[in-house]
């Protein structure tokens, strides 16, 4: 199908496949469920998650709602922990009997989610987890960001190319999108012959990573890679500052996941960061960042936020395409109007490929320079 639509006349497209006319003041709201860290190690991520999903909500309302009925979100807190989201989930599915579920932020935390999801017939759409493993969940579930598989290659391509050097020590947290990232950056670099020397596998909420940090340079690496959520980025990036282990000109670090990652860091310990390199999903289209400015007074701290936005667009997208509230009916419709829409996030290509992920997408490199990430070259 040929795209329709850009970012650019994104409200006309709201208004000709979502809006239906005025709101029926007198019929039910549609519901959708949406999950996100209010708090555990990424509660630092949650304000810009739920506004992404908060401008979406408002602009399908104006528009008219979906079905003619008005859109209103029920949020709950995953703690950025698996057993919190899986009871958050739960409530969502038997009480408040939504149809669809969006949001999630960590794979550790929404993986097991989208399996209890497909057992049950209720539809996904997670953003921004990573893992492959969603792959292989089933067909109610939907991811709008690029899958681990390509991260890995474009990490590991990165630190080898741009270091020019070949030891490498590896620090991931031990949770699915951890492991799985970690392998697909260890199968990248054993192809661009480079040699790993240490790999460290972290556990979260730990208020001291020195053990960790030890055993990352044990054998003197000459590039670190490695990820962390928000609260872990700051107390590893602080110890191995306080330790003498964080000399960017001595050991580059990269990080797939930088603005992520140091969040809180960024806030707190800017200048421990100087240097840092990394990757990001592509910066959110003009469109987006001007609404999220205007409501928030600020830019939005990652990219993720305007994943939240896409997902809950294409999601009333689907349902006014099915003209229905039944899980199944939005499941079938998601993969028919994902051309139709140009997005906000990862380059703007929404197109799901025949398992539900995201099957497009772009990274932009970039370096921490006077507490802020800016985009690098070299």
């Amino acid at each position: 199908m040929q795209r329709f639509v850009h970012t650019m006349i994104i409200t006309i497209l709201l208004g000709f496949l979502i809006g239906v006319g005025p709101l029926a003041a007198e019929e039910k709201p549609i519901y959708i469920g949406i999950l996100a860290p209010i708090t555990g190690t990424q509660a630092v991520m949650s304000e810009d998650l739920i506004t992404g999903s908060r401008l979406a909500q408002e602009e399908i309302n104006a528009a008219g709602g979906v079905l003619g009925r008005r859109l209103e979100l029920i949020i709950e807190d995953t703690e950025t922990r698996p057993a919190p989201g899986m009871d958050a989930a739960r409530k969502l599915v038997g009480v408040d009997r939504v149809p669809v579920i969006s949001g999630g932020f960590s794979s550790g935390v929404a993986l097991p989610i989208a399996k209890y999801l497909q057992e049950r017939g209720i539809v996904g759409v997670f953003q921004p987890p990573t893992s492959p493993l969603f792959r292989e969940v089933g067909s109610y579930i939907f991811l709008t960001n690029v899958l681990d598989n390509y991260k890995g290659k474009v990490i590991a391509e990165f630190a080898v190319e741009d270091s020019g050097k070949k030891k490498f020590g590896l620090m991931f947290p031990n949770n699915a999108f951890g492991i799985m990232l970690m392998k697909e950056t260890i199968k990248n670099l054993e192809r661009l012959e480079a040699e790993i020397v240490s790999e460290v596998v972290y556990e979260l909420n730990k208020v001291d990573y020195k053990a960790e940090l030890q055993r990352l340079f044990a054998k003197d690496p000459e590039v670190v890679i490695g990820t962390w959520y928000a609260k872990e980025g700051l107390v590893t990036v602080k110890q191995a500052y306080e330790m003498g282990l964080l000399n960017v000109d001595k050991v580059p670090w990269y990080c797939p996941e930088i603005t992520s990652s140091f969040a809180a860091a960024m806030k707190d310990i800017p200048e421990v960061l100087e240097g840092i390199k990394g990757l990001n999903p592509l910066a959110p289209g003009s469109l987006f960042m001007e609404k999220f400015k205007k409501k928030m007074g600020r830019e939005p701290i990652t990219a993720y936020a305007a994943m939240n936005y896409d997902a809950l667009i294409m999601i009333a997208m689907a349902i006014n395409f099915a003209n229905s509230v039944d899980p199944t009916a939005i499941r079938d419709a998601l993969p028919k109007i994902d051309d139709w829409y140009r997005g906000q996030s990862t380059g703007g290509d929404k197109r799901f490929d025949k398992d539900g992920m995201q099957g497009f997408g772009s990274y932009e490199k970039l370096i921490v320079k006077s507490g802020k990430n800016v985009p690098y070259e070299k």
